[in-house]
């Protein structure tokens, strides 16, 4: 599972595309799902599709209305962290992340390894050598993402 850097950086690259104004709120949002590791139920409702669309009610009724692409911005960029998880390496049970919840409480897991598992064994002696190369390898794989939305912005704000 990708790393908070991995996960600000998803949300920041959905805000830069749909809501440049609040990069920062889509960033937070990208991160956010991880909040569940202080109640202990780390993967679980927070990390899903359900949530998701819950964040992005939560700032269409804060917005009252008024800025439904930050909705939808903020709903994407949760999203993002749902992706995220979803395509990572997982080694804590359960394996995977609640993505359809409230639908189902099953746990998906796509075998995919495109993010490390970020350890929180800091006891091991490669413990800070894996996580950073883990956070380096998010940069490199979601650095060009974020390149191609700042240039994309650029010629979208040209007259």
């Amino acid at each position: 599972m990708p790393s908070p850097v991995g996960h600000l950086l998803g949300g920041a690259i959905v805000g830069q595309v749909l809501a440049p104004s609040a990069i920062a709120v889509c960033a937070i949002a990208g991160a956010a799902p991880d909040l569940d590791f202080l109640w202990g139920r780390h993967n679980m409702e927070p990390h899903s599709l359900g949530a998701a669309m819950a964040a992005g009610l939560v700032v269409l009724a804060w917005t009252r209305g008024r800025n439904p692409r930050l909705a939808l911005a903020v709903t994407l960029a949760w999203a993002s962290h749902v992706l995220f998880d979803w395509l990572g390496s997982d080694d804590t049970p359960p394996l995977g992340v609640m993505a359809l919840w409230p639908i189902t409480n099953g746990f998906y897991f796509a075998n995919a390894f495109v993010f490390e598992a970020i350890s929180r064994r800091y006891w091991l002696d490669n413990f800070i050598t894996h996580n950073a190369w883990a956070v380096v390898k998010e940069i490199l794989i979601l650095g060009p993402a974020a390149a191609i939305a700042v240039w994309w912005r650029g010629q979208r704000s040209r007259p």
